[in-house]
């Protein structure tokens, strides 16, 4: 979970949650898409079918129950007339099964994943965990290399303590409380599709990075032929890379918000992800983070590399101008 700093005017207000309106553009100028009109598209919702198949099997559910919860979501999804009703009949859908109740188990193993995808482009010198979640990807790189490391985020996970590591927390729209040029080394793992704001995160976490020093970024990006992926990692998202950018860009929305909305299904607004979609392409992300002050040293394709949440990620190493 990343900051989810709120932009004006282009966002419908709930308890400090941010929803995005009907026939809206995100950040990027992309249309917010609606769930029911994604599975309007026959080669997308059979992408997402089986893409879901392998996270329900991954999760421990036999292959025919897993098609059996998979209909039930997407009839639920191509029918409903409000989104929060969508979200409620597609959680105790999947609540039959404990769905949810299956995922904490792995998600050591997706802390372990990250960990080793970001270990290799961390410099010397202390680290802040942008957009920290429940900060085990810090807590291995506190244990495993050594380096100093503070996390941050808009809300307190409920595990946090068990980090052992030093948290803040701010508010939405707000910055990160750290000084300017504090930190060697910034992690934002996922944050940036997820606030309102992107630029304006980008923003301040090149502010909190010293001169000279090193953020590394892990994005969710649509728009890939993934020919920069080992051939077995490419076959195994063949049915997403064959898919134009735009129905790519529509299969991460509806993942994005399947596992943020309706795996982690919380009632109240206020405790609702933020989910405003604001995905870009590999390049995209590298003009951004350009035009505020990170160079872009390195681009690595992870590809469907969490199989909890199959969106396409770019690993960004980039350095903080002088």
């Amino acid at each position: 979970m990343g900051p989810n700093s709120k932009g004006p005017n282009r966002w419908k207000s709930s308890n400090n949650i941010s929803l995005p309106l009907p026939d809206m553009k995100n950040a990027f100028g992309h249309e917010v898409l609606q769930i029911r009109e994604i599975v309007t598209d026959a080669n997308v919702k059979e992408t997402v079918a089986g893409m879901l198949a392998d996270v329900l099997t991954y999760l421990g559910l036999s292959h025919t129950k897993a098609q059996q919860l998979i209909s039930g979501c997407l009839n639920a999804a191509a029918s409903y007339q409000q989104l929060e009703a969508y979200e409620e009949q597609a959680h105790h859908i999947l609540e039959t099964e404990k769905v949810a109740s299956r995922i904490p188990e792995k998600l050591t193993a997706r802390a372990s994943l990250v960990y080793t995808e970001i270990a290799p482009y961390l410099s010397p010198g202390n680290v802040l965990d942008y957009g920290c979640g429940d900060g085990q990807v810090s807590q291995l790189v506190a244990e495993k290399l050594g380096n100093p490391v503070s996390l941050t985020d808009v809300y307190r996970h409920r595990h946090m303590d068990e980090s052992g590591l030093p948290f803040r927390l701010f508010g939405q729209g707000q910055k990160a409380p750290f000084d300017d040029a504090e930190f060697s080394n910034v992690l934002a793992i996922t944050v940036f599709h997820h606030s309102s704001n992107p630029v304006e995160s980008i923003r301040d976490v090149a502010r909190v990075t010293k001169p000279g020093g090193r953020v590394i970024v892990i994005e969710s990006v649509f728009g890939v032929d993934g020919k920069q992926l080992p051939h077995e990692i490419r076959k195994k998202a063949g049915g997403y890379l064959a898919l134009s950018g735009e129905q790519q860009r529509k299969v991460n929305v509806f993942f994005d918000h399947f596992y943020n909305r309706i795996l982690h299904y919380s009632a109240g607004a206020a405790t609702k992800v933020n989910v405003p979609f604001n995905f870009n392409t590999p390049d995209g992300w590298r003009q951004v983070f350009a035009q505020n002050g990170l160079v872009q040293e390195a681009i690595v394709h992870l590809g469907l590399d969490q199989p909890t949440v199959p969106e396409y990620h770019t690993l960004h190493v980039l350095r903080k101008l002088s």
